[in-house]
């Protein structure tokens, strides 16, 4: 069976709507000194060549990363991960995608540390190789569904488990579910951010209405959506899931998701989903 692999996509519109809103969770949860665990469950290779053959196959990244980088004019809220993504960089030249390990890395203080699992054998040793020298991370390789019963609740008491796999298989979004769920019963304060395509509404609303049962935490679903045109056979939307949003994180969701529209798509047929779910 053919293993996903994020290369193809990487850099494209879906990593950085959810990447810049994964650097403001990050940063959000560092408004206080004590100290955070971030926990990737799907982590991938940590860096992504755009010019390997796999990234050139369909460009995606020059639908999105490409759309932004290099920009001189952007809103406070989206600086941080513009900062990475130039940073991960020479010049004027897009050859590089951090993925989000690599965004953590850059974020988390002295006192936080990192989980990060991946499954595939092969993306495991290169992440290992990525992270080899970074202070206070821990890399697995398990399967990340059942990450937040073996790794929660931490020590830190604080912190953000962020899951982004690749729904190759219908089942997916069950076992997300699941393990939410699961999550929510060993560290109920976490914050969760549940990365996911927009496929189908009546999928996409059983994974909101699960998660909402597991309690009464409070969940943001913030999605992205932009002309079919621009995606031929592609993905054209996607959205990220928030259990436990920080306070009025909704509003730094607009604002980011707001200025990226404006970059990806200068028609104006797009649009952004931002609510609370009651």
């Amino acid at each position: 069976m053919f293993a996903y692999r994020h290369h193809f996509h990487a850099g494209n519109f879906a990593d950085v709507f959810k990447h810049a809103l994964l650097s403001q969770l990050i940063l959000s949860l560092q408004r206080k000194d004590r100290p955070i665990v971030y926990v990737d469950t799907h982590a991938g290779i940590g860096h992504y060549d755009l010019t390997h053959p796999w990234a050139i196959k369909n460009k995606e990244f020059a639908q999105g990363a490409g759309r932004i980088f290099g920009s001189t004019e952007y809103p406070p809220e989206i600086s941080p991960y513009l900062e990475i993504l130039n940073s991960d960089n020479v010049g004027s030249y897009l050859l590089r995608y951090p993925g989000s390990p690599v965004i953590a890395r850059h974020l988390l203080r002295q006192q936080d540390r990192l989980v990060l699992n991946e499954f595939n054998a092969s993306d495991v040793r290169q992440l290992k190789m990525v992270s080899q020298d970074w202070p206070r991370t821990e890399v697995r390789s398990e399967d990340g569904f059942r990450l937040t019963k073996s790794v929660l609740p931490p020590k830190e008491r604080r912190g953000l488990i962020f899951m982004d796999p690749s729904y190759d298989r219908p089942a997916e979004f069950e076992r997300v579910a699941s393990a939410i769920e699961m999550g929510l019963k060993k560290f109920a304060t976490g914050v969760y951010a549940i990365w996911y395509p927009v496929m189908n509404e009546s999928v996409t609303w059983e994974l909101i209405q699960r998660v909402k049962r597991f309690g009464s935490k409070p969940v943001l679903r913030s999605e992205i959506y932009l002309p079919k045109v621009l995606f031929p056979g592609l993905m054209n939307a996607c959205g990220l899931l928030i259990v436990n949003p920080p306070y009025q994180f909704e509003s730094v969701v607009d604002v980011i998701g707001r200025w990226l529209l404006g970059r990806f798509d200068s028609s104006g047929d797009c649009r952004l989903l931002n609510q609370m779910i009651d």
